[in-house]
């Protein structure tokens, strides 16, 4: 798995390149991994392993996609921060 820096950079791609989305998913469910591949960090989520199943729904389909507990906190970090415009700041 790659180091924080190179993972936010693989997030900052899989968003910019339309492979995952900017907003927030419809669902989310966590579990043993399915052996899929992370979109984010291009390795399997083994079934030893923990993953995160988040559902996008739009115009009838729902797009899934499985990701390791650090991608998905890596793709959620980056996705709020592109995601906000120049006038908004985090709410702490």
């Amino acid at each position: 798995m790659p180091d924080e820096p190179a993972l936010s950079e693989k997030a900052r791609d899989v968003i910019r390149s339309g492979r995952l989305p900017l907003r927030k998913p419809d669902q989310m469910f966590g579990g043993p991994g399915s052996g899929a591949v992370c979109p984010v960090c291009g390795e399997l989520a083994a079934r030893n392993q923990l993953e995160l199943e988040i559902e996008f729904r739009g115009h009838g389909t729902v797009d899934t996609f499985h990701l390791h507990p650090r991608c998905f906190a890596a793709w959620e970090f980056e996705r709020i921060k592109l995601g906000r415009g120049p006038d908004e700041r985090l709410a702490i």
